[in-house]
């Protein structure tokens, strides 16, 4: 359904002389850092014993940018793991979606409140560091929450590489 949402804006704005301002991608982020979590992401500040960790195998994504009507804005249509992103025992950071940004960095925060307090928040920022046909950045990772896993706060933050391959776009 996503795929289909995303040709519907392609073809609105290719139709308007847009279509050169649309990037896709065929992103490829490393997941290693999310195997190495400090253990503040943890209950009691002990990481488990018996993980699983993914060597070499990198998670595969599909990302849009769009330019929004202005040159210093874009969306960036973010597809995100299945899942979201587990940081440890915090939330795990599950943002999708359009996020607005300025073409090379996009953030977005997802916040749970309480009677006036926050209770979780989960963030996450794409900066393409590097933009070309093969283009690199990272995504950072926040997540936090008042109380979690059994009543105890956990904060955890975690920054992973990504590389991304510009696909050209039929009009």
């Amino acid at each position: 359904m996503r795929y289909l949402g995303t040709a519907a804006v392609l073809t609105v704005l290719a139709g308007c002389g847009g279509g050169e301002e649309i990037r896709r991608y065929r992103v490829s982020v490393d997941p290693a850092p999310l195997s190495a979590l400090p253990a503040s992401c943890f209950r009691g500040g002990t990481p488990p014993s018996s993980r699983v960790e993914d060597r070499n195998l990198y998670q595969g994504l599909v990302w849009t940018v769009w330019q929004a009507g202005k040159k210093d804005s874009a969306f960036l249509e973010l597809e995100s793991p299945e899942g979201g992103w587990r940081l440890g025992d915090a939330p795990p950071v599950m943002l999708s979606g359009n996020i607005i940004g300025d073409g090379d960095s996009f953030s977005a925060e997802r916040v749970q409140v309480n009677e006036g307090q926050v209770q979780e928040s989960t963030a996450l920022h794409i900066v393409f560091e590097d933009r070309d046909t093969i283009s690199k950045g990272v995504v950072e990772l926040k997540s936090h929450c008042a109380s979690c896993a059994g009543g105890s706060a956990l904060s955890c933050e975690a920054r992973l590489s990504f590389t991304a391959r510009e696909e050209m776009l039929q009009e």
